[in-house]
C-alpha cells in the first residue's frame, strides 16, 4: 500500500494547469469509486467470507492534522480490535508522530530560505530600478487560522475511518473488507462530489481551489486529460484496498499505523524526482534525515 501513496499530488502535478482542480477531484473520487468496485468483484469475491451483511505555517497545521489522524485513528482501531502487541504499535506511533514534525520542520526551513532569496531578488531589483518582484497577498491570519482548523478537522475525521470500519469488520455477520471498502469509496465519492458542488455554488466552508466551472466545461475536457484523475484515484484505492485487507491478518491498529507513511513517501518524491530540496539549507537535510530514522525505528 505504501507503494501507491503520492497517486494523488502525482497525477494532479502531471494534469496541472490544463484540467481544474475541481474536474480533476471528480474524476479522482471516481476513480476510487471504479477501482473498489474491481476489487469486491474479483479479488472480493474469491475471498468473501461473510455473505449475511448487517453498514511560521501551514506546514505545521497539516502536520497536526496528520498526527491526529496517525495517532487518534491508530489508538481508537486499536481499543475496537486489540490485536497486534501495544508495546510496539504504540511507540511506533509516537516515532511517526516525531518523524512527521521533522518533516514540516525541514519544509519549514526550505521554505524560509526560498522567501530570504525571493526577497533579496526584489532587493536587488529595487536597487537597480526595476519594477520589483511581488507576490500574492495572502490574508495572514484570517487565511492561515481557517486552513489549520480545516487540517486539524481533516485529521479528526480521517482518524475515524480505521475504528469504524474495524468494527463493520467484526463478528460473524461482519463486512468483508472488500465491501466496506466499497461502501467507504461510494460514500467518499458521494460527499467529494457534493462538496465540489457546493462550492461552485458559492460554500464558503471550505475555500473553492481554481475558478468556478460548470458540468459543460467537464464533459467537454479530453478523455486523456480526465485520465490523469481517474488514473489517480485508481492507484490510491488499490494502495488503501490493500492497507485494510492487510488488517485481517496483522490486525487493523497495526495495519493503520503502518499504512500512514505518506510524510515519508511525499518526502521521496519531493527529493529523487522533483527536487524540492535543491538549495535547501543544511539544516533542512539534517532534520529530513532524522525523519527518515525515525519512521524507520
Amino acid at each position: 500500500s505504501t507503494a501507491s501513496w503520492g497517486s494523488w499530488s502525482n497525477t494532479a502535478k502531471a494534469a496541472g494547469d490544463r484540467v481544474p482542480f475541481s474536474h480533476f477531484y471528480c474524476d479522482f473520487c471516481l476513480g476510487t469509486l471504479f477501482t473498489a468496485l474491481i476489487l469486491f468483484l474479483i479479488p472480493g469475491k474469491l475471498a468473501l467470507g461473510h455473505e449475511n451483511v448487517d453498514l511560521i505555517n501551514i506546514l505545521y497545521a497539516s502536520a497536526a492534522g496528520s498526527v491526529f489522524g496517525i495517532a487518534r485513528g491508530t489508538v481508537l482501531t486499536y481499543l475496537v480490535d486489540p490485536k497486534g502487541d501495544p508495546k510496539l504499535i504504540f511507540p511506533g506511533v509516537l516515532l511517526a508522530f516525531l518523524g512527521v514534525l521533522a518533516n514540516a520542520r525541514a519544509y519549514s526551513l526550505l521554505q524560509r530560505e526560498r522567501a530570504a532569496t525571493n526577497a533579496g531578488l526584489r532587493t536587488d531589483a529595487e536597487t537597480a530600478g526595476e519594477e520589483p518582484l511581488t507576490e500574492e497577498d495572502d490574508s495572514s491570519s484570517n487565511s492561515f487560522t481557517r486552513n489549520v482548523v480545516i487540517c486539524v478537522a481533516g485529521g479528526l475525521l480521517m482518524s475515524c475511518w480505521s475504528p469504524l470500519s474495524a468494527q463493520g469488520l467484526k463478528g460473524p455477520h461482519g463486512l468483508s473488507p472488500y465491501f466496506s471498502f466499497l461502501f467507504f469509496t461510494a460514500c467518499g465519492t458521494v460527499v467529494g462530489l457534493g462538496i465540489i458542488v457546493g462550492q461552485q455554488f458559492g460554500l464558503n466552508c471550505i475555500p473553492r481551489v481554481g475558478p468556478i466551472t460548470s458540468i459543460k466545461e467537464y464533459l467537454q475536457l479530453p478523455i486523456l486529460l480526465h485520465g490523469w484523475g481517474f488514473l489517480g484515484g485508481s492507484i490510491w484505492a488499490v494502495g488503501t484496498g490493500a492497507n485494510l485487507v492487510s488488517g485481517q491478518p496483522l490486525g487493523p491498529a497495526l495495519s493503520y499505523a503502518l499504512g500512514q507513511t505518506a510524510p515519508l513517501v511525499a518526502v521521496l518524491w519531493g527529493l529523487g524526482f522533483y527536487r524540492e530540496f535543491d538549495g535547501a539549507p543544511r539544516q533542512a537535510f539534517l532534520f529530513l534525515i532524522l525523519m527518515f530514522a525515525l519512521f524507520i525505528a
